[in-house]
């Protein structure tokens, strides 16, 4: 298993993760909209240096969704 505790995780607590992960996510990705919308092009370029961090984040997001969608 993927990053397991070496106590027992009761069910509870991985809904309770999972969804703070993906609010988490969430904010993130609405903070950086709301921050950059409205600047020009040029200052938007160093954006796309966090691709491969979203990218991770959110794999790792669907493979947690993944593992406690089959554990239910």
């Amino acid at each position: 298993m993927f990053f397991t505790f070496p106590i027992h995780v009761l069910h509870d607590i991985r809904q309770l993760s999972l969804l703070l992960n993906t609010v988490v996510l969430i904010a993130a990705l609405v903070t950086v909209e709301l921050v950059y919308a409205e600047r020009p092009k040029e200052q938007r370029a160093q954006l796309r240096l966090f691709y491969p961090l979203v990218l991770v984040l959110v794999g790792l997001l669907i493979y947690a969704a993944y593992l406690q969608g089959g554990s239910s």
